[in-house]
């Protein structure tokens, strides 16, 4: 018997309102999500995302 697995990419969202947090996951490691608007789930505030440094190890 073997497991499969496949590698997922989440990103990690705050909302500048009202600081609600999600997730977004993207299956694809060239996904640009700072290309799009999102909506914040809680609040419906409209926004682009502002990409942070990757944190270190």
């Amino acid at each position: 018997m073997t497991f499969t697995a496949h590698l997922e990419y989440l990103f990690h969202l705050t909302c500048e309102e009202c600081k609600f947090y999600w997730t977004y996951a993207s299956m694809e490691k060239s996904f640009d999500i700072t290309k799009n608007q999102f909506n914040c789930p809680n609040c419906g505030c409209k926004s682009k995302v502002e990409l942070q440094a990757e944190l270190a190890n």
